[in-house]
C-alpha cells in the first residue's frame, strides 16, 4: 500500500522536476516535509487549472476539506491529511493557507493586472506565503522570513515569464498592463503575434525587476540553517538560469517552455555552492 508521504513525493516529482531535484540537497527531514507542502499547493492549483468539475464549485469545497483538516487534524484525503500534520508541528499559519487560497480563487475571476501592486496581493497569497512555510518546515529563524517571501515571490515572476504562452491559452496576463502600455503593446493584441521588438524590450524590463528581486532575497541566504542552504541555492539559482535563457531569446517563450539543459548545471551548482558558503 502507498503510503501518505510517498503519494506526495510522486506528485512532486511529476510537476516539478527542476525543483523536485533541488530538494535532494536538503537534509531527508526537511525534504519529505517539502514534499508535504508541494503536492498542497499542487492539489489546490489542480482545482483551479484542470478541474473535473466547475473550478469554483471543486475550489469552494476544496476548502472545506481543508477548513474540516485543519480543525479535526486529520483528513480522508492523503495529502490534505500528510499536510495539517506538517503545519501544526512547525508553526505554519493558517492566514497564510488562506492568502494561498484566496489567490486560487482569484485565478477564477480575475485575468489581469492594472499594476505591479494589483499583482503583488496575488503573489504574496499564490508564492510569498510558500517561502514563509518553507522557512518553517527548515527551521530558519523569523529574522529570515522577509527574505523567504521575497525570493517566493521572484521565483513566481519566473514563473510568469516563462510561461506567458501557457496562461494566454487560459485566458490570463500575468505582465502588469502598466508595463504592456510603457512598451506600447495593446492587451488586445496580446499572444504570439505581438510585436517582436515591443516584446522583447518588455521583457527586458521584466527580467531586470526579477534579477534586482533574486540578489535581494540572497541576502537572507544567512538565515537558511546551514543544512539546507545549498538546497534553497540550488533552487533559487535553478530558476535564474531559465530567465538567464529566457533573456537570450525571450520570442522563445512564446513557442516552447523554457527550461535548464544539462549543460546548465555545473555553474548552477558551481554558484549554489558559493553563495551558500559564503552566506
Amino acid at each position: 500500500m502507498v503510503s501518505d508521504l510517498e503519494i506526495c513525493r510522486r506528485i512532486f516529482r511529476k510537476y516539478s522536476w527542476t525543483y523536485y531535484y533541488s530538494t535532494q540537497m536538503l537534509p531527508p527531514d526537511v525534504r519529505k516535509r517539502v514534499w508535504v507542502l508541494y503536492a498542497f499547493f499542487r492539489l489546490a492549483d489542480e482545482h483551479v487549472d484542470n478541474p473535473v468539475l466547475e473550478p469554483a464549485e471543486q475550489l469552494r469545497a476544496f476548502r472545506e476539506d481543508v477548513d474540516f483538516a485543519w480543525s479535526r487534524g486529520t483528513s480522508r484525503e492523503p495529502v490534505l491529511r500528510c499536510f495539517v500534520r506538517v503545519a501544526r508541528q512547525h508553526g505554519i499559519e493558517r492566514p497564510w493557507v488562506e492568502a494561498f487560497l484566496d489567490s486560487m480563487e482569484m485565478d477564477l475571476t480575475v485575468s489581469c493586472y492594472p499594476r505591479y501592486s494589483d499583482l503583488e496581493r496575488y503573489v504574496y497569497g499564490s508564492a510569498e506565503v510558500v517561502g514563509l512555510m518553507m522557512a518553517r518546515v527548515m527551521r530558519a529563524p523569523d529574522a529570515g522570513l522577509d527574505h523567504a517571501r521575497l525570493l517566493g515571490h521572484a521565483m513566481q515572476i519566473t514563473n510568469f515569464l516563462r510561461d506567458v504562452a501557457e496562461d494566454h491559452a487560459r485566458g490570463r496576463i500575468y505582465i502588469p498592463l502598466e508595463d504592456l502600455s510603457r512598451f506600447g503593446i495593446d492587451p488586445s493584441s496580446w499572444g504570439p503575434g505581438v510585436p517582436e521588438g515591443r516584446f522583447r524590450a518588455l521583457m527586458a524590463h521584466q527580467i531586470r525587476r526579477n534579477m534586482r528581486q533574486y540578489m535581494e532575497a540572497h541576502q537572507g541566504l544567512r538565515y537558511v540553517p546551514p543544512a539546507c542552504r545549498f538546497g534553497v541555492a540550488l533552487a533559487s539559482f535553478s530558476y535564474q538560469s531559465v530567465l538567464y535563457r529566457i533573456s537570450r531569446d525571450p520570442v522563445s517563450v512564446w513557442h516552447n517552455r523554457v527550461k535548464n539543459a544539462r549543460g546548465d548545471y555545473p555553474p548552477v551548482l558551481w554558484r549554489a555552492a558559493y553563495a551558500s558558503f559564503m552566506a
